[in-house]
């Protein structure tokens, strides 16, 4: 009973489930068996047909007296059709098994495929979330209607930017490092629960939370005197940055927004918005000179 345990063993894997090329390589030695045997099938008929008794000389011959032991009888066809019938008969038992084991390791390959595709869908969300949020914040740091109307988005003294902008740097450190599903991720694992995706979530509800705050401050923290220059730079802006305005006034429009904005202590315009706004006057600029 021990050793047909082990045998019964040998044909399953941990989980219980045949191995399918242990199967197959069963199925296969039982075919090549009865292949060889079918071969010697015309053999031996042969050799029957040659050790077989002469019917006349039987019919003819004296009866064998007592002392005399009779002719064994011939079982070569009786234990070939057995043998054929008993290797038809393990060629069905494993393709019983055989067929069933394949089905289920498909099927098995088949769910970690679409598990696999699901996850990595999953993570390219929150790589696009990313992307999007990298976005308002070059939008925050570039429009002037953001920069003049809701500095807080732009000003790391206040709490809720501050804890935005450590957010995004947290997710973007995290996408440098780890910014791949990793490949030996089990297809039962919750993507959200990866340090990446957690980041990002972090990341947008930081955001969240400091433009709202931004919307609801306004120009607030902004003194009278530089409202009023706001309102001067945003005038100049628009003439520097108005294609059908001739070189000239586009040109002194641009340097004297360019005074006024350095004088601004409330608010902070950022490089990035000082450079996209000499790259649109440029032309007017160089036609100056």
């Amino acid at each position: 009973m021990k050793l047909r345990a082990n045998l019964t063993r040998l044909g399953h894997d941990e989980r219980g489930e045949v191995e399918p090329l242990l199967l197959l390589s069963g199925m296969a030695v039982g075919i090549v068996l009865a292949g060889i045997l079918i071969l010697q099938i015309p053999a031996w008929i042969k050799s029957a047909k040659t050790d077989a008794p002469d019917p006349t000389a039987t019919a003819t011959a004296t009866p064998a007296g007592p002392g005399v032991a009779a002719a064994p009888l011939d079982l070569t066809v009786v234990w070939l059709t057995l043998t054929v019938v008993a290797g038809i008969a393990v060629l069905i038992l494993i393709g019983s098994k055989v067929v069933p084991a394949i089905a289920a390791a498909r099927r098995r390959s088949a769910y970690a495929a679409e598990a696999r595709s699901r996850q990595l869908d999953a993570w390219q969300l929150f790589v696009d979330r990313h992307n999007e949020l990298l976005r308002k914040i070059v939008h925050a740091e570039t429009d002037w209607d953001t920069l003049f109307f809701t500095p807080a988005i732009n000003d790391p003294s206040v709490p809720e930017t501050l804890r935005m902008l450590q957010a995004m740097r947290i997710a973007s450190n995290l996408r440098d490092t780890a910014g791949i599903l990793p490949a030996d991720l089990p297809i039962e694992a919750d993507v959200t629960t990866l340090p990446y995706p957690q980041a990002v979530e972090a990341f947008d509800l930081a955001w969240d939370v400091a433009e709202r705050n931004a919307r609801r401050i306004g120009q607030a923290a902004t003194p009278p005197r530089e409202r009023k220059m706001i309102s001067e730079i945003r005038t100049l802006l628009n003439i520097a940055e108005n294609a059908a305005a001739s070189a000239t006034e586009r040109a002194l429009a641009y340097r004297k927004a360019q005074l006024l904005i350095g004088e601004l202590t409330t608010i902070h315009v950022p490089k990035t918005a000082l450079a996209q706004l000499e790259a649109r006057v440029a032309p007017a600029l160089e036609m100056m000179r």
